[in-house]
């Protein structure tokens, strides 16, 4: 990705291509059977969100759960990628602590101050995702940079998503 004077930067790749979107988690009384003590059954609360999708330009209020979904899709078979989300000002990812998560590509998440990277061993060809979540909390008007995927031994091979501006209001 080369800087621009664009308004917007907009994706871009070839061989590898990496779509981000963004969701509101909203909140869904949801309860399921489940055995208690005695082994009798019980309603017990889980914690249940519902998708909705935020354009660029969107709002949201202070305290409001967000999604973030890189959409990879690879032309083939490839070995130790880098994926980076660049993370908007004034948001906050949810987990803090750095691992394996189990998410589809297998890939190590590392939660920095300023971007989350994915670290994949391998890609297959095809269609992958990976998400995580962040908490919106500061008031303003904030723009997430486009996520970047790169091979960390051949940088020829890279790709970015759209740049979204999200507002976040009291």
């Amino acid at each position: 990705m080369t800087l621009t004077t664009e308004e917007l930067y907009t994706k871009a790749g070839l061989e590898i291509k990496v779509n981000r979107k963004y969701y509101k988690l909203n909140p869904v009384d949801k309860s399921i059977k489940a055995a208690g003590s005695r082994g009798q059954a019980v309603d017990q609360k889980v914690e249940k969100y519902e998708r909705q999708e935020l354009p660029n330009l969107s709002e949201l209020k202070s305290g409001d759960l967000v999604e973030i979904e890189l959409e990879i899709d690879s032309k083939n078979d490839y070995e130790y990628l880098i994926f980076e989300d660049m993370k908007p000002a004034g948001f906050e990812p949810v987990d803090l602590r750095s691992g394996y998560t189990g998410n589809d590509l297998g890939a190590y998440v590392e939660f920095r101050d300023n971007r989350v990277v994915f670290f994949a061993r391998t890609l297959a060809r095809g269609k992958h995702s990976v998400a995580y979540r962040m908490r919106a909390e500061i008031p303003g008007r904030f723009s997430a940079l486009p996520a970047r995927g790169s091979a960390m031994y051949a940088p020829e091979l890279k790709a970015n998503s759209d740049e979204i501006k999200i507002g976040v209001k009291d």
